[in-house]
């Protein structure tokens, strides 16, 4: 399996040119750390989804692109849909794309827990460590049922809660048990936990 890297030298440049206002520079430096793949890498997303044939993909939450991008690059016939609330954030996904040549990315400004894409139009749908920052939870993963195509995939990384085995934290965590509540609650089924990160839970369900 190829492996892309989510933050060439260049993009780092490139991001550090775009207006960031309003935005926090430590949060942006923690999250373009390529340190971040040794916890986090996104060809686990994959090697879970093997094999994934869809041709629309809807990032959700997507901050600087770190699963955005390189799913871009592994799927160029596909079309990716970068969606996060913050502009600033996009901008930094657009510049990335520009250096990567990559034409896939369609950037999305989110209003809250609605996206604007349209019903049933995607294939998959991805959230990296956004649902335990969620105020509207339940909100979200409606919004994610309605996008998806029948039989279409959600995928939530996040956070292990101690009840999962993770660390103790003084941070906010979800357990698995209220991410499935709350999946179930929006309609999703064959909801399944992977183990596929140490310090991450890995959860997929199906529309």
């Amino acid at each position: 399996t190829p492996r892309f890297s989510c933050f060439p030298q260049a993009e780092i440049r490139t991001c550090n040119m775009t207006n960031t206002s309003g935005m926090d520079p430590a949060r942006i430096r923690r999250l373009n750390d390529p340190a971040r793949l040794e916890r986090v890498d996104p060809n686990h997303i994959w090697q879970v989804l093997e094999p994934f044939s869809g041709h629309t993909i809807a990032d959700i939450g997507t901050s600087t692109g770190y699963v955005a991008l390189p799913f871009a690059a592994r799927f160029p016939a596909a079309t990716v849909y970068a969606c996060d609330i913050l502009p600033g954030m996009l901008a930094l996904v657009r510049e990335a794309a520009g250096v990567q040549s990559l034409d896939n990315i369609t950037c999305v400004e989110m209003t809250g827990s609605y996206t604007a894409l349209p019903e049933s139009s995607i294939d998959l749908v991805t959230m990296l460590q956004v649902h335990h920052e969620l105020t509207d939870a339940e909100g979200l993963m409606t919004e994610c049922f309605r996008i998806l195509k029948t039989d279409g995939t959600l995928v939530i990384i996040d956070w292990k809660h101690e009840d999962d085995g993770g660390p103790p934290s003084t941070g906010r965590r979800t357990s698995s048990r209220q991410i499935q509540t709350h999946l179930e609650d929006a309609g999703f089924s064959d909801i399944r936990t992977h183990a596929a990160y140490e310090l991450h839970n890995l959860i997929t369900a199906r529309r």
